[in-house]
């Protein structure tokens, strides 16, 4: 089966790619749309190899044919697998590892140099080359990891500097496949929606026309946010939330966790102190929404910096708006209000994506657009 990893937790979706990729129905353009934790990645990683003829290159992605430009910030996800496989010392772990390190090395593909990322894609080699089949069995997880964690955070550091998404990668991504040589070419492209306008628009021109050979993945959380005119010109899958009691059970499987879901474990086991978390999240309201007021600028520089630090960002953002959720519930905010300060959440939390803000900047616009809608409802 093509999709045997996707199949633990889609099933349903598994079998009608399946389906249409043995039928030939399989479209060059397709989006895989839901949330956070449904397996969309997995997916869509599976789905390129099959089209690319690589679908035993799914742990190492040692593959020229693929790019994957991420949208998000995978280092929770990294961390937690490093940990784990510290902790485990098994093959499995390590494997997990690699996958997932291999995902964000894959926006540093040949075909996306620039002179201005020489440092990040030099950074990007140094880390590559480690990552190699019988590092498992030649060292110790103990070097290994040493030298891992070096890399990385070399990586990361030279990453920060440059954005994510760019329309200059879009139009490499043209350039990639036009030297199509009859071998296919796959690009998974995530979170579209959280792009700007331009690199939308870049995007469209490679769906109006892909090449022979060509095809695009977009994986997305919130498709009503992407243009019409590229969602018609895509074949589209809906990854629904995947079960609790599913969840729970490929936890312990495949991590050996006891944790209550997928995305919990990735939180617990990268380190993430999730009682601060859930601490500062009301604290932030209290002092937005309740006192109507900024917090103070040392408790704001400790905010910033527990977000850099720990790279949980959307998961303050989804403690937020829980807590204003439940206050609606309570009739403690009007209808109007809520929506106004949900709607300024997400725009908030778009434009830190589009522009590439930091979070300080980003979390200074959302605590003063919350002060200012309350002040203005008193």
């Amino acid at each position: 089966m093509q999709f045997k990893r996707l199949c633990l937790t889609q099933p349903a979706v598994a079998r009608r790619l399946e389906e249409d990729f043995e039928n030939g129905l399989l479209s060059q353009s397709v989006l895989f749309h839901g949330k956070g934790y449904s397996s969309r990645m997995t997916g869509a990683v599976e789905c390129a190899l099959s089209l690319t003829g690589e679908s035993d290159r799914y742990f190492f992605l040692d593959t020229p044919n693929l790019i994957v430009l991420e949208n998000r910030d995978s280092t929770i996800r990294i961390n937690a697998l490093r940990n784990l496989y510290e902790k485990q010392k098994t093959k499995t772990a390590f494997l997990n590892l690699i996958h997932e390190t291999r995902l964000l090395l894959l926006s540093c593909h040949e075909a996306l140099y620039t002179n201005s990322d020489r440092e990040v894609f030099s950074a990007a080699g140094e880390l590559s080359e480690i990552l190699y089949p019988d590092a498992f069995i030649e060292g110790s997880p103990e070097a290994f990891l040493k030298e891992y964690d070096r890399c990385l955070g070399h990586f990361l550091q030279k990453k920060r500097k440059s954005s994510a998404f760019t329309i200059d990668q879009i139009r490499s991504i043209q350039s990639f496949f036009s030297q199509n040589s009859g071998q296919n070419k796959a690009v998974i492209l995530e979170n579209i929606e959280d792009v700007t306008a331009g690199a939308m628009n870049s995007i469209l021109k490679i769906l109006e026309e892909p090449p022979e050979g060509a095809y695009i993945i977009l994986v997305s959380a919130n498709p009503g946010r992407i243009l019409a005119t590229i969602l018609s010109r895509v074949r589209q899958y809906a990854f629904p939330a995947v079960p609790d009691e599913l969840q729970k059970m490929l936890v312990s499987q495949v991590f050996l966790s006891q944790a209550d879901s997928i995305e919990s474990f990735f939180y617990s086991a990268s380190g993430l102190d999730m009682n601060r978390l859930t601490t500062l999240a009301e604290e932030f309201v209290y002092h937005t929404l309740k006192e109507k007021r900024l917090m103070k600028s040392e408790d704001f520089t400790s905010l910033c910096s527990f977000l850099e630090k720990s790279s949980a960002w959307d998961l303050f953002v989804s403690s937020v708006v829980s807590i204003i959720e439940e206050s609606f519930i309570r009739g403690e905010l009007k209808s109007g209000v809520s929506e106004r300060i949900l709607s300024l959440i997400t725009s908030v939390s778009s434009d830190m994506h589009v522009y590439n803000q930091s979070r300080a900047l980003a979390l200074e616009h959302l605590e003063r657009g919350l002060v200012a809608i309350e002040q203005q409802n008193s």
